[in-house]
C-alpha cells in the first residue's frame, strides 16, 4: 500500500513539474529572430516549427491553419515573442495532462485496494483538464501585462533620450535612432529591431513605430510615432512635447505603483487579523481547557 501511494506521488510530482514547465514563457527563436529583422523574405510564423517533431506542436500548426477564426492573444505572445502553435501546444499538453491525471492517480489507488467511485476521477479529470487547458491563457496575459509595464518604463526613458537629441539639433529620424544605440534592455532590442527594419525597407522611422506599437498593444508607442510624424513631415518643433508626454507617463507611473501598494497595504490586512486572533485564542485557550475540566 505505501509503494503505491509513493508510486502515485511521484508521478503526481513529476505531472506537476511537466504543467509548470509548459506554463513557463519559451525564449524566442534566434532563427526566427533573424528572419523578422530581414524585410527580403516573408517569415511565416508556422514555419518556425516546419522540422519539429513534437507532435503536440504538429497538431497546433495544423489547428492553426486549419482554423485560424480561433481567438488568440496575438499582442501578447508578439509582446512574450512567443508563436501562436507553441503556445496552442502548451495549452493542448497542460489539458492531456489534467485529464491523464486523474484516471492514473485512481488507477494506482485501485490497485493498492482503495475502491474509488467511477464518478469521482471522470468528474475530477474533466475539471482539471478544463483548469489546466485555460491555465496558459492566465499566465500569458499576467506576464504580458508585467511586460507592458517595463515597456511603459523604457519608452519614457527613450521619450527622454528623445527629448534630448531633438535639442541638441538632430533630425527626427536620427533622434529616433540614436537612443536605441545607447539603451540597453530587451524593450530597446525591440525598437531597434523596428527602426533598423524600416531603414533597410526605406520607410520612415514612425512607421516603424506605430507597427511595433499595433503588434505589441501599447499604445505609447503610438503616440511616440504620431508625434515623430507630425516633426518629420511638417517640421514642427516637439522637444516640448516630448518632454511633457514622458512627464506625464512618469505620473502615470507613479499613480499605477501607488495604487498597486494601497492595495497590497489592504490585502495585508487579512492575514495580520488572523494571525492576531490566534494569538490571542493562544492565549485564552489555557483558562478555557481549565475552566471547562474543572466543570
Amino acid at each position: 500500500m505505501n509503494l503505491w501511494l509513493s508510486v502515485a506521488g511521484v508521478l503526481v510530482g513529476l505531472g506537476l513539474f511537466l504543467a509548470v514547465r509548459e506554463l513557463i514563457s519559451a525564449r524566442p527563436r534566434l532563427d526566427a529572430a533573424l528572419a523578422r529583422l530581414n524585410p527580403g523574405t516573408a517569415h511565416d510564423p508556422a514555419a518556425d516549427y516546419e522540422g519539429d517533431t513534437t507532435g503536440l506542436r504538429r497538431l497546433a500548426r495544423r489547428l492553426t491553419r486549419a482554423a485560424p477564426w480561433l481567438p488568440l492573444p496575438s499582442t501578447d505572445l508578439a509582446l512574450l515573442g512567443q508563436e501562436p502553435e507553441a503556445w496552442l501546444a502548451s495549452k493542448i499538453s497542460c489539458g492531456l495532462l489534467g485529464l491523464v491525471a486523474v484516471p492514473l492517480f485512481a488507477a494506482l489507488l485501485a490497485l493498492g485496494g482503495v475502491a474509488v467511485p467511477v464518478a469521482v476521477p471522470v468528474i475530477a479529470s474533466l475539471a482539471l483538464g478544463l483548469a489546466l487547458f485555460f491555465a496558459p491563457d492566465l499566465v500569458t496575459r499576467v506576464n504580458a501585462a508585467e511586460r507592458r509595464i517595463d515597456f511603459r518604463h523604457a519608452i519614457t526613458s527613450y521619450l527622454d533620450l528623445v527629448a534630448l537629441e531633438r535639442g541638441a539639433g538632430a533630425a527626427p529620424t536620427e533622434a529616433l535612432e540614436a537612443p536605441v544605440q545607447i539603451g540597453g534592455g530587451w524593450a530597446f532590442r525591440r525598437i531597434a529591431a523596428a527602426l533598423d527594419q524600416a531603414r533597410r525597407s526605406g520607410a520612415a522611422p514612425w512607421t516603424a513605430l506605430a507597427a511595433l506599437a499595433k503588434e505589441t498593444g501599447v499604445s505609447e508607442l503610438a503616440d511616440l510615432a504620431d508625434i515623430a510624424e507630425v516633426a518629420g513631415q511638417e517640421g514642427a518643433r516637439i522637444l516640448e512635447t516630448l518632454s511633457a508626454r514622458a512627464a506625464s507617463m512618469r505620473a502615470e507611473a507613479l499613480s499605477a505603483d501607488r495604487a498597486k501598494a494601497g492595495a497590497r497595504s489592504t490585502t495585508m490586512v487579512v492575514p495580520i487579523a488572523l494571525l492576531g486572533a490566534g494569538f490571542l485564542l493562544l492565549l485564552i485557550f489555557p483558562v478555557i481547557y481549565r475552566t471547562l475540566g474543572a466543570a
